[in-house]
């Protein structure tokens, strides 16, 4: 599952941008970082449910996530 999917997921959405969850974030390597990390999580087989898991995430790299 993509970040995005994932993130509607967790909103209990369907559809919608990247941007409308991360934009507001202004330091983009820290975005990024919070990407990669979410990747190698996955591909480890960690999965992240719910909006509580996205934002411990989130917090390790100063990321807010949008829900709105």
């Amino acid at each position: 599952m993509t970040l995005l999917e994932n993130l509607c997921s967790a909103n209990k959405q369907q559809g919608g941008t990247i941007h409308q969850f991360l934009s507001h974030n202004h330091n983009f390597m820290n975005v990024e970082a919070f990407k990669k990390a979410y990747d190698e999580f996955i591909g480890i087989g960690i999965t992240f449910s719910s909006r509580k898991s996205f934002e411990k995430l989130a917090e390790q790299y100063h990321i807010t996530i949008n829900w709105k």
